[in-house]
């Protein structure tokens, strides 16, 4: 069940009830818990947040992340033409790229070398200007879910806020040689921000489309994160929770099928890869492994207990962390 909207996650010196929560979340300061720690501070050793803004249209999918994972700050953009099959990558990684007092939320300017997000009023700008150019202007509305999961061991808890169909802009110019553009509501937002578990895996699907009676749909579901309560169906902006679902891959997985149904029946679906991007980070304090592919997706849906074919564009993931 989706809660009625809450303003702040702290709440009597705790955090609010763990549960799925009707649109953002606003207050999401962890000054709280960040300052905890006898030696080393829960800012730097265990909370980690992150913004990234996905975009799954008829012409271009394409992506852009920042993320403070406390004692290394990394970012990445990357871009798939479905016209013409031109992909392109980008991505940096920096030791304490963000200052102890980086709190951030939604509203904050987060800024890593070459790429920034600013928001204001729910109108959010993004661009990196590096090895190729891209702009993204996208504006928030109230159709999101925020969600508060358990974590482990003394970690309080993980905080996340999606958002699909989030109508957007894109502007991307490719060394000077190719240009791409594209707008409409195809924009996906994961602002994440918390103490997740030490060491995590995860499987993950995002993607947006249409049935076969003209629907917009889109989906949010994860596996083995965040107690799988992440799990959510838009049908025309009206949400639905959905139960855990279970993910089936083989290697490699940027060039087989995936395939993901609920346990609840609601959605079975595959995914057809195009492409994929990879990142394998390995450091002392930081390992982040993880592949996600890129591509078509179709299916059904059981809708008002009837089943529709769909459509779509999106991502799935593979992830394995030690944070």
């Amino acid at each position: 069940m989706i809660q009625p909207k809450q303003s702040s996650l702290l709440e009597n010196n705790t955090h609010i009830p763990f549960g799925v929560y009707d649109d953002l979340i606003s207050n999401v300061d962890t000054s709280f818990w960040d300052k905890q720690g006898l030696i080393t501070k829960k800012r730097r050793t265990e909370r980690k947040a992150w913004i990234f803004f996905g975009v799954y249209s008829p012409d271009l999918i394409c992506g852009m992340a920042i993320v403070d994972a406390g004692l290394v700050a990394t970012a990445f953009s990357y871009f798939y033409s479905l016209k013409d099959g031109v992909f392109e990558e980008d991505k940096t990684t920096l030791p304490l790229g963000f200052p102890s007092d980086f709190n951030p939320d939604l509203n904050s300017e987060w800024k890593l070398g070459n790429y920034s997000i600013k928001t204001n009023n729910g109108k959010i700008s993004m661009q990196y200007i590096g090895k190729f150019k891209m702009y993204i202007d996208a504006e928030n509305n109230s159709n999101g879910v925020s969600i508060v999961a358990p974590s482990t061991d003394t970690r309080p808890f993980n905080f996340t806020y999606k958002n699909q169909c989030v109508p957007v802009k894109v502007q991307i110019n490719n060394k000077g040689v190719n240009t791409y553009a594209t707008s409409g509501k195809y924009g996906s937002i994961d602002f994440t921000k918390g103490y997740p578990p030490r060491e995590i895996t995860w499987n993950w699907l995002s993607f947006i489309g249409n049935t076969e009676t003209e629907k917009i749909i889109a989906v949010n579901i994860v596996d083995q994160f965040n107690e799988n309560m992440e799990n959510v169906l838009w049908v025309d902006g009206k949400k639905t929770l959905l139960s855990p679902a279970v993910f089936s891959k083989h290697k490699p997985y940027d060039k087989t099928d995936w395939l993901i149904e609920t346990k609840d029946g609601i959605l079975n679906c595959h995914l057809s890869p195009r492409g994929a991007r990879s990142e394998n980070i390995n450091a002392v304090v930081l390992k982040s492994q993880f592949i996600q592919p890129f591509g078509t997706v179709d299916g059904t849906v059981m809708i008002n207990g009837k089943p529709e074919k769909f459509t779509a564009l999106g991502v799935v993931e593979d992830h394995f962390a030690v944070w």
